[in-house]
């Protein structure tokens, strides 16, 4: 008796069960005045009928470091670019943010509205590219250890050597 039981829990866990799984909530009032809430959809005769759709369970776990994502968190990074042979040091640039994985988004400095707006950011009389701005701190022109320096003060981690 023990074996088939334990065999007809095998099978229903197992087993190629039909159980259909719900994609979310429902919440209703019921004739009576009294809010439900169930897996289940709700009858007919149902009022304030919602349907709340449940999340997956899976945990997506980000490609980012923690150190990297709080960093960019409390000092997000911008890098100030120009098209083309206008930054000759831009790529340069690009490869060092990659190098040492830094996360940051790429304002180009392509017309003159744009430029404007840059030099409100990096101040000054005139736009230099490529600049980088760490949490607000401009660093106008590439340079690695001034880059490093900013990047390191912010929290963000050392390149992978």
């Amino acid at each position: 008796m023990k074996k088939l039981l334990a065999a007809l829990i095998a099978l229903s866990v197992f087993g190629g069960s039909s159980i259909a799984f719900a994609d979310g909530v429902y919440r209703w009032v019921d004739d009576k005045g009294r809010t439900v809430y169930s897996d289940m959809p709700p009858p007919p005769d149902a009022k304030k009928v919602e349907q709340r759709l449940m999340r997956s369970s899976q945990i997506e776990a980000d490609k980012q470091p923690y150190a990297v994502r709080k960093a960019a968190e409390a000092f997000p990074v911008s890098l100030y670019t120009a098209p083309g042979d206008k930054c000759p040091g831009c790529p340069l640039a690009k490869q060092y943010l990659a190098k040492r994985g830094i996360p940051y988004t790429e304002v180009s400095i392509e017309n003159s509205q744009l430029a404007v707006d840059a030099l409100k950011v990096l101040g000054g009389q005139d736009v230099e590219v490529p600049s980088l701005v760490v949490g607000g701190r401009p660093d106008k022109g590439y340079s690695a250890s001034d880059w490093d320096a900013a990047l390191d003060s912010a929290g963000y981690p050392p390149a992978k050597r």
